[in-house]
């Protein structure tokens, strides 16, 4: 009897624990998923199209210590970011390596740094975009600047100097190797598309590029407009992020880098709002990435009300992601109709923010927004960072898109 009670025991406790780590079912043809993977060292997102067909979007390491890495610090940001993806990666189609690379524009939190970096076999230094390259491997990569980088000046290498000459190396080498290299073409439809099975999903999926070196899609064919007047010695690199959307179905969805939305004491360029134009010829979507982690200068008015997402997710990596001037912004209803609900991948701003403002954000982690098929209907999950089995620890409504 005692046997019996203690096997009962065991058993119940198994079920508990088997209910309490509760995980993401597998992707399957049909769905969409886009993950924003959480390292605290900078932006990395990483999407699976309907037919299985892999994007990745950034791939950050600015190596700073005072940033609290997630999971832990036994591996690179890049070397994390390369371990997630890889578990997204079982049993999808393809030749294992991700289809398309991009990266938004050349600062570290988004494509890696020489701090911390990895020596590497063929060259060139890995961090970032190199070291989760090496690690997997990319179909094609596409960036703002190739091949001769020489936008706005030929100094392009200033905004990450020192590793900038490592991520040249790598391209020549990755394409000696059989990767494909573009430049990010603003304005172009499905530059980045399927190539599992597109004729399935053509009817109802595109990616648009908004823009790219300042320049923005006009909303016709693939015409694409200046959006500056003045010098160009006076940019910085996050106005010439670039940006897309993604449509699938009903739903959309906004990813532009670190595009900035006015002007501030730090730069001289009067031609920094960027947010307003793309978010015209954008229009409204079900979830955007908040341009510049939300920083000082980003999600303008113009920019909220044009895209009226109903999700708002926050890449972080520092306790000024976001600043508590842009999320009180950001809810504020006499600024725009505020969002139904606020995502971030580190707590890292919870005590500049404080509790007022930190209580709008759902629990943090790696921010998971599954599509379902057909682009009707979607869900958000957030898995837990500082593990490496990813258990979800908190799931939204399944929502309508397009609504």
């Amino acid at each position: 009897m005692k046997k019996f009670l203690l096997s009962i025991a065991l058993l119940s406790a198994s079920m508990m624990l088997s209910q309490a780590q509760d995980y993401l079912p597998k992707w399957k043809e049909g769905y969409m998923d886009i993950h924003t993977i959480a390292t605290g060292r900078g932006d990395a997102t990483f999407i699976v199209m309907p037919d299985g067909t892999t994007l990745m979007i950034d791939a950050g390491d600015n190596g700073k210590t005072k940033d609290k890495q997630h999971p832990d610090t036994t591996k690179r940001a890049g070397e994390w970011q390369a371990f997630y993806m890889q578990k997204v990666m079982e049993g999808l189609p393809g030749n294992g390596k991700v289809d398309y690379a991009m990266i938004t524009h050349f600062h570290d939190d988004h494509m890696g740094h020489t701090r911390q970096m990895l020596e590497g076999k063929n060259g060139y230094g890995l961090s970032g975009i190199t070291l989760v390259g090496e690690i997997i491997g990319y179909n094609k990569l596409l960036d703002r600047g190739w091949p001769d980088y020489d936008f706005p000046t030929k100094n392009v290498n200033g905004a990450n100097r020192k590793f900038m000459p490592h991520y040249h190396k790598f391209v020549k080498y990755q394409m000696s190797q059989g990767m494909k290299m573009e430049q990010f073409k603003a304005g172009a439809l499905n530059q980045i598309s399927m190539v599992h099975n597109p004729k399935k999903y053509r009817k109802n999926f595109e990616i648009r590029n908004l823009a790219a070196n300042a320049c923005v899609w006009t909303g016709q064919g693939e015409k694409v407009m200046k959006n500056y007047k003045g010098d160009l010695k006076l940019f910085d690199e996050n106005m010439n992020s670039c940006a897309l959307r993604i449509t699938y179905g009903n739903f959309r969805y906004f990813n532009g880098g670190d595009l900035s939305g006015g002007n501030w004491k730090a730069y001289k360029s009067l031609d920094r709002d960027m947010e307003t134009p793309v978010s015209k010829v954008c229009g409204k979507v079900d979830v955007a990435k908040a341009n510049h982690h939300g920083y000082y200068d980003t999600c303008n008015g113009a920019f909220l009300n044009n895209l009226s997402p109903e999700v708002m997710i926050i890449d972080a990596r520092s306790n000024n992601h976001p600043v508590p001037s842009t999320m009180k912004r950001m809810t504020d209803p006499f600024v725009w109709t505020t969002p139904g609900e606020f995502y971030i991948t580190v707590d890292q701003s919870r005590g500049k923010l404080g509790e007022e403002l930190w209580s709008y954000f759902k629990p943090w982690g790696h921010i998971v927004v599954r599509v379902y098929e057909g682009g009707k209907e979607y869900q958000v999950f957030v898995l837990d960072a500082d593990t490496t089995d990813y258990p979800i620890i908190y799931s939204s409504d399944i929502k309508k898109a397009g609504l």
